[in-house]
């Protein structure tokens, strides 16, 4: 009851007056709740008077939910893909991540990214991706799934990410 009273009185010095409506209280006990002074608070939050209920939008967290699984997911891609010495410019591709963004992910997660330019395969290398490729039938190169299956090349390969897109991109291009 604390935290939905003080929820309340925070909404009411912020101005949001409607959201306060919303939540069942009349313009009357607005006003009143706007008057109050720092003992009538006190009070209002040691009274053991029950006068605040919590209802949950069920909706709304089930949706909430489900979106914070997808953002999870999100996160867990984009860390492994930067642990797999994914580009700049595959973040940008893939996940609209700015340059700045993709430095501080790096940085937080603790992943030093390598200077210049990445080592070009092997032939033999090449042809063992150019297999891997083959044999997922990706048709959108564009897709998660595409990115999934190249982090998992990359993987296999010990090879940097980064180099994996830049051939599938070449082959998708032929």
């Amino acid at each position: 009851m604390n935290a939905l009273l003080t929820e309340i009185v925070m909404k009411l010095k912020a101005g949001k007056i409607r959201h306060i409506e919303s939540m069942g209280l009349t313009l009357d006990e607005i006003q009143a709740l706007d008057k109050l002074t720092v003992e009538d608070l006190y009070y209002l939050v040691n009274t053991p008077v029950p006068f605040l209920t919590l209802n949950i939008n069920h909706c709304n967290l089930n949706t909430m939910l489900k979106q914070a699984r997808q953002e999870q997911k999100r996160i867990k891609y984009i860390n492994r893909a930067l642990a797999l010495q994914g580009s700049i410019e595959l973040m940008q591709h893939f996940f609209g991540l700015t340059a700045i963004e993709v430095s501080s992910r790096r940085r937080l997660v603790g992943i030093v990214a390598k200077q210049g330019r990445n080592i070009n395969p092997t032939e033999e290398q090449e042809l063992l991706i150019w297999q891997q490729w083959k044999i997922a039938e990706i048709h959108n190169i564009d897709s998660l799934e595409a990115l999934d299956v190249m982090m998992d090349i990359a993987e296999q390969q010990k090879i940097p990410l980064a180099v994996v897109w830049s051939l599938t991109k070449e082959w998708s291009a032929i």
